[in-house]
């Protein structure tokens, strides 16, 4: 692959040659550092740096790539090191607010317009672009969590609908789309005589949580969420007795019963994915993108677990490249 370099101006004025890079983007961190000898300086704060391959003789446009913020000079190993966000990481220092006098942003329609939409609404239109293609996937009045960013906003809004986003960076924009996401676990489950991985089952975590909004003592705000066993969340009741695990949620900031459920939700669903873990490290599947699911399965005890990829790693130097997908919790 190799590492381009666009001015301000997007107009794209060569390819760095050596170089370290980390890039990482996902759940957590969108940002990378970029490190070449101070004799190779070349970049400035507000250029780019974007990755394309080669494949069958076409050009193939990735996903790795951000905007330089700033820069560090090491004298005393004579480099330079340019930092700064991902695309991913441009989107996730937006705020998504609600509409003036709304008290939810409310999205629905076909997937393509809604991204087209937040990013006109976030002030991104000059540098991201949606597809005009139809997806295929309908957003139904999904409920924005309240001042969220709009990177992972938009993550959840398009996991409700089975889809995940994609991006790449292409003659000065970074066009975005919504696909569906792969469940890897249905067709390519891993194996314990395959490979190496830790693997826990929790099959009661909490599974009824009494959520305590706005009020004092019988006017306080009281919803009661339960999760079923396949991770269900509503408000009906599956488990009782010794099967039954409560918790509280303490929410007393909340300003509506919808806010106080959709909290209520959110730590119910986190309780419930920490119950079943997999850890592994697999490199050099960038085939996976973020939000596609991936499963393993312990052959003696049976224990079978499924994970969302929630961040990919790129990592190129001279030993050459790597792309480590991590697995959430």
């Amino acid at each position: 692959m190799d590492l381009n370099h666009a001015d301000q101006d997007h107009r794209t004025l060569g390819i760095l040659e050596k170089y370290d890079l980390d890039l990482a983007f996902g759940t957590d961190e969108n940002d990378f550092e970029c490190i070449l000898a101070i004799s190779d300086h070349c970049c400035s704060a507000g250029d780019y740096l974007y990755m394309t391959d080669v494949a069958s003789g076409h050009v193939v446009y990735t996903e790795y790539g951000g905007i330089i913020d700033g820069m560090k000079v090491d004298t005393s190993n004579d480099t330079v090191t340019y930092s700064g966000r991902t695309w991913q990481g441009i989107l996730a220092k937006k705020i998504l607010c609600p509409d003036s006098g709304e008290d939810y942003l409310v999205l629905s329609g076909e997937a393509n317009m809604v991204l087209e939409n937040l990013i006109r609404k976030v002030g991104l239109g000059e540098l991201f672009e949606a597809s005009d293609q139809d997806s295929g996937i309908i957003i139904t009045k999904y409920q924005m969590d309240r001042y969220i960013d709009a990177y992972t906003g938009i993550r959840k809004m398009l996991k409700t609908a089975g889809a995940k986003l994609k991006m790449y960076y292409r003659e000065g924009s970074v066009k975005i789309y919504a696909v569906p996401l792969v469940d890897y676990s249905q067709d390519e489950e891993w194996d314990s005589d395959q490979m190496s991985f830790t693997i826990s089952n929790n099959r009661r975590p909490t599974n009824h949580l009494i959520c305590l909004g706005q009020g004092d003592l019988k006017d306080r705000m009281v919803i009661h969420l339960y999760v079923d066993g396949d991770g269900n969340i509503s408000e009906n009741q599956t488990f009782f007795g010794v099967d039954e695990v409560v918790e509280t949620y303490d929410y007393s900031s909340v300003e509506s019963k919808d806010e106080l459920i959709s909290g209520g939700k959110d730590r119910l669903q986190e309780a419930y994915s920490g119950a079943n873990t997999l850890e592994t490290d697999f490199e050099n599947n960038a085939e996976y993108d973020i939000g596609d699911i991936v499963g393993a399965r312990e052959n003696i005890t049976g224990i079978k677990v499924t994970r969302d990829i929630v961040k990919k790693i790129l990592k190129v130097n001279s030993n050459g490249i790597s792309v480590e997908c991590q697995i959430g919790e």
